[in-house]
């Protein structure tokens, strides 16, 4: 496992310090050869140590699945279908609220979402079941963040870092796009293309 472990802690310590979840929710993962390194179930991630990380197959179910996260499956299925290399799950409060305000997507209205983020589509599915796993990788393949349905941010990248930024970004685009909503009652202005 080397030091993936540490560098998993190390943004699982950013996350929770910087309110995009809370200590004992989401989950983190890092691609290794045929081997996905995943946060444990139930763990805190601000309080991560080796033992709470742990190795599992990339090709299939094994029995270290028991114990890794709950959402295992999902991030499997993500570095099964497309390149990345990282992701982060966040249960971020604004996300999670226009997941359940919104139907199919999240459009970012600030800039840098505009820019940098794109649509983030919202995805239905159970926790740490098929259909959500289904149903995140497929998205992902051409977004870098996806909303699960009253549950929470999934983002990938090429690194943690890079999937940090893209959790970072969403949450303050759901941020950004609830408060003009609450503030509009539903009544978008219409933004200028930065394109």
């Amino acid at each position: 496992m080397s030091s993936a472990w540490q560098e998993i802690a190390r943004f699982g310590k950013k996350l929770v310090i910087s309110g995009l979840t809370s200590s004992r929710f989401g989950n983190i993962s890092l691609l290794e050869g045929d081997k996905i390194i995943i946060t444990c179930t139930g763990s805190m991630l601000d309080e991560l140590e080796e033992r709470l990380v742990v190795e599992v197959d990339l090709s299939r179910p094994c029995d270290q699945d028991k114990i890794a996260s709950s959402e295992t499956c999902v991030h499997r299925a993500v570095y099964q279908s497309t390149i990345n290399k990282a992701i982060i799950h966040t249960h971020s409060p604004y996300a999670v609220a226009l997941s359940l305000l919104e139907r199919r997507t999240a459009e970012p209205l600030d800039s840098e979402g505009m820019i940098f983020l794109g649509t983030m589509p919202i995805v239905e599915g159970q926790i740490g079941t098929n259909e959500l796993a289904r149903a995140v990788s497929f998205v992902l393949k051409t977004n870098k963040v996806c909303i699960a349905r009253g549950h929470g941010v999934f983002a990938a990248g090429n690194s943690l870092c890079d999937a940090y930024t893209a959790a970072c970004m969403a949450e303050h685009s759901a941020q950004v796009r609830y408060l003009v909503k609450a503030y509009s009652r539903d009544k978008f202005i219409s933004l200028p293309s930065l394109r």
